[in-house]
């Protein structure tokens, strides 16, 4: 397979800059861990970053930020794949997906449930991503006590945080 060639041959290190700029101004309030890029691109020619972010249902929200030929790919599992309920689930998981901004519920890789967006390369801005990344922690931690409860009921019990944590 011959790797598609990106349609603006900077977009790689514009994307980079956007995302440390991001990173440096979220990093102080503890939202955000690490973040990590792949200097070079895969076997499709695409280049990867994976964001850590801190969630109050979710402990780690791994958002991965794929570069594509025109487009930026964001994705985060919100569940492995369900082993209960399923009707249940993908009926709460579809009614929900009406309501989302930005994102929408897809199912994924080995039937996992994740939260997905893909827009054009040149609207990543700072703005723009805050955005996206704020709209993923906040949809993460709506939907995943409930799909986690529905779907993997017999291995999830939510954990009640103190709210004075």
């Amino acid at each position: 397979m011959v790797p598609a060639p990106l349609s603006n041959d900077g977009a790689s290190l514009e994307l980079d800059v956007v995302v440390a700029d991001w990173q440096r101004l979220w990093r102080e309030n503890g939202l955000v861990g690490d973040v990590e890029h792949a200097q070079h691109a895969d076997s499709k020619g695409h280049y990867h970053w994976m964001i850590r972010l801190r969630g109050e249902e979710k402990d780690v929200i791994a958002l991965w930020l794929t570069l594509r030929q025109r487009t930026v790919h964001f994705e985060v599992q919100i569940m492995p794949a369900p082993e209960e309920n399923f009707e249940t689930l993908y009926r709460y998981l579809l009614v929900k997906n009406a309501d989302l901004r930005d994102l929408h519920v897809a199912i994924g890789p080995e039937s996992g449930i994740y939260l997905v967006a893909q827009i054009p390369v040149g609207d990543v801005t700072l703005e723009r991503l805050d955005e996206i990344v704020g709209a993923t922690v906040h949809y993460v931690d709506e939907i995943f006590p409930t799909a986690m409860s529905m779907g993997l009921g017999a291995l999830y019990r939510r954990r009640r945080r103190n709210p004075t944590q």
